[in-house]
């Protein structure tokens, strides 16, 4: 590809993970408006599955994308999944009632699964991360830009949801995906030249099955556990019992038992070999967690405590992305230079647990720009974490296992999202149920003790803002909790090395050119400037003609890239 075609296909991709990050969310804030509009009866009945549709279907699709961009390149997944999620979204904007919306959102979110995970191995394949001079290495463009996406989005998400709903209507939330979609959709046809296997794999469908129907068990388990149902309620323990069963049957499938195991597993187990991603998928887990726990209770602690309103309540997550997005790029620097990769993720986590252990000594009367201050140092922890550990585990894994390696990690982050929402909501319903007087209850958990306040006056009214933000610095003592168990795993990471797998090692030198994008602090002027082929080749072209590595150890064929053929 030319470099042009680089940053294009870079833009498209950069685009298809916006989208499909915000969507998961942006339903939040236009609920309440859809439901009256569809189905004012019963529509909030239903409302649950509206946003548990998208979230399963994106899940439980990841670890079959994985495995298909292996098999068929990144490129044709990554084009179905951005189609199907165009589809998705047109079918959303002119559903007539709650039935179609839901199924609709559940085909979106099947597209949406691929963009959240195949478009991180799209760019990582654009500017993969090289070995710099000093034996450091550049950043992958793919994995930085991965971890900050998913922080930024989830505040994006419900702001963007009640802009549109407010000023134009909830149909819009999905319109606006397809100009933008489109543009992704060409840019990638058009511009995106990636090698194509000309191996055949077969597929192991049934263990996609398996764990599909595994991880739906455990996500209807943390959306009704505890809400809908009660966490010892038949249905509920037989969803746990269910999936445990299921993932059982997934590992054996994998090759945990030789005599039923996959010809060729969907998730080899011998990436567990790998002492990099043997860490890095538990880690990812616990950041998810983490990350969904913040965003959530500190806007539950604003509404409460401060009394701003819902869609101005994410105005004042954004300095947690900027957090973000600052400590993404000082982290891309930082790694430059060799054994660095554990030392910057060990600070994240250290800073992610700080952050926690300020979040839980907010009171009803602390400044809300306290609380900005402490999600500006938690999202600062977050973007030297999440992005580093896809980028490590991106350096170490062969190639032929990339896009399981990837998606893998962001599965795990996914599901530690889920799981942590669970968790957190349950210890904030338990506390707030102890904190208040049953005569003030009304039958209200922590979430809903927010249309309680609006109720109540005086001295009453008080003494529920006491419980709920009482019950939210618990959350927060338990954040910092589950935090320092990251910090204990990362401590033992090890510091990545380039895969054996032919094409993957780096040679280190003046030749050996970083390229990446924002997101991990490469900027593409950098990236033109270094990665520039000698002076006898076509100016600001990094393609060969010939299909051979290039004995010079420059431009892309010295990061380990075949010709393009797609």
């Amino acid at each position: 590809m030319t470099l042009t075609q680089m940053r294009l296909a870079t833009i498209g991709a950069v685009l298809s993970m916006i989208l499909g990050i915000v969507d998961s969310n942006i339903v939040a804030t236009a609920a309440w408006p859809i439901t009256k509009s569809l189905d004012p009866v019963h529509g909030l009945d239903l409302l649950p599955w509206l946003i548990t549709a998208y979230a399963l279907a994106s899940t439980v699709t990841q670890p079959l994308y994985g495995k298909l961009t292996d098999v068929y390149g990144p490129k044709k997944v990554y084009l179905f999944s951005l189609a199907t999620f165009l589809v998705g979204s047109a079918l959303c904007g002119i559903a007539q009632n709650m039935q179609e919306l839901i199924a609709f959102r559940a085909l979106q979110g099947i597209g949406g699964g691929g963009l959240m995970s195949v478009t991180l191995v799209v760019v990582l394949n654009i500017w993969p991360p090289k070995t710099t001079s000093s034996g450091g290495s550049t950043g992958g463009g793919g994995a930085g830009m991965g971890g900050v996406m998913t922080g930024v989005c989830i505040v994006v998400g419900p702001l963007a949801g009640g802009f549109l709903t407010e000023h134009f209507s909830w149909r819009w939330i999905f319109y606006v995906n397809l100009p933008l979609g489109l543009i992704a959709l060409a840019l990638g046809a058009l511009c995106l030249k990636l090698p194509v296997s000309s191996d055949r794999h077969p597929i192991d469908y049934t263990g996609a099955l398996l764990i599909a129907a595994a991880t739906s068990a455990l996500l209807l388990v943390t959306e009704w556990g505890g809400t809908e149902h009660a966490w010892g309620s038949p249905l509920i323990v037989l969803l746990i019992l269910g999936g445990a069963v299921l993932l059982v049957a997934f590992l054996l499938r994998q090759g945990l038992w030789p005599r039923i195991a996959a010809r060729e597993p969907l998730f080899p187990l011998s990436l567990f070999r790998n002492p990099v991603f043997r860490l890095a998928s538990p880690q990812q887990f616990i950041s998810g967690m983490v990350t969904m726990g913040s965003v959530v209770y500190v806007a539950l602690y604003l509404q409460a405590a401060q009394g701003v309103k819902p869609t101005l309540a994410g105005v004042h997550l954004l300095p947690m992305a900027f957090g973000m997005i600052i400590s993404a790029v000082v982290a891309g620097r930082l790694i430059r230079r060799p054994g660095r990769f554990r030392l910057v993720m060990v600070i994240g986590t250290v800073m992610v647990m700080a952050a926690f252990a300020l979040l839980s000594r907010l009171h009803p009367d602390t400044s809300v720009w306290v609380a900005n201050l402490d999600l500006l140092l938690l999202g600062a922890g977050l973007g030297m974490v999440l992005g580093m550990a896809l980028l490590a585990v991106q350096v170490s894994v062969p190639r032929e296992q990339l896009g399981v390696a990837i998606t893998s990690v962001r599965f795990s982050q996914t599901l530690g999202g889920a799981v942590g929402s669970a968790v957190f909501g349950t210890i904030l319903a338990r506390e707030f149920a102890s904190r208040v007087p049953d005569d003030l209850k009304g039958g209200s958990s922590g979430r809903s003790g927010i249309a309680l306040l609006q109720t109540l006056t005086g001295q009453a009214r008080q003494t529920v803002v006491d419980a709920l933000v009482g019950a939210t610095d618990r959350v927060f003592v338990s954040g910092a909790g589950i935090a320092a168990l990251a910090v204990l795993i990362t401590l033992f990471f090890r510091e990545p090395r380039p895969a054996t797998a032919p094409g993957a090692e780096q040679p280190a030198g003046p030749q050996a050119a970083p390229a990446g994008p924002a997101g991990t602090g490469d900027g593409a002027e950098e990236a033109a400037a270094e990665a520039a082929p000698a002076p006898e080749a076509p100016a600001r072209r990094l393609r060969r003609p010939a299909p051979r590595p290039n004995p010079a150890g420059g431009g892309l064929e010295a990061g380990g890239l075949e010709p393009p053929v797609s």
